[in-house]
């Protein structure tokens, strides 16, 4: 692994880290608990790495669901972790402020014409987004309140 490819691994594995930590801190006074595991995820750009996996688990320990980080290199964004419930999935996006967009230059009469347009809107600082409707393009950024509703969601937990 190069010294630039081993930059971004590094980034994206502090990165997944610390929104783990940040999960684990909404839950604590919670009756959930989350579980860290290590994993080895083998991208085709960087190599094999390790990285978290973060099991939530109720009281009693059963899985109610968990977060899978899925790789680095992801097409517009920094990094991907799928939210794994019982029932469903969901996919969070690691997104630079003002997220992926495109640049495109038309020229009419001589005269370029220079259009950039975002892929997602809402996206208005670096973090982990929800994209709630790929036509739409409507990114979630991944809070509290979020969290709670899509473990609702894929996993029809309730947490209180």
């Amino acid at each position: 692994m190069n010294k630039k490819t081993a930059g971004e691994v590094n980034s994206f594995v502090d990165s997944v880290n610390s929104l783990f930590t940040e999960i684990e801190s909404w839950i604590a006074s919670t009756p959930l608990r989350g579980i860290r595991q290590e994993i080895e995820i083998l991208e085709e750009a960087s190599g094999l790495y390790k990285a978290n996996r973060l099991a939530i688990v109720d009281e009693g320990g059963k899985k109610i669901a968990d977060l899978q980080p899925i790789g680095t290199y992801i097409i517009g964004g920094n990094g991907r972790i799928d939210l794994n419930g019982t029932i469903d999935k969901v996919i969070l996006v690691n997104l630079e402020a003002g997220g992926p967009s495109m640049t495109t230059t038309i020229t009419v009469g001589g005269q370029p014409e220079k259009r950039t347009t975002p892929f997602y809107k809402g996206v208005d600082q670096q973090g982990w987004y929800w994209i709630e409707d790929k036509r739409r393009g409507k990114a979630n950024l991944f809070t509290k309140d979020l969290f709670v509703e899509l473990l609702r969601e894929v996993s029809d937990y309730e947490l209180a």
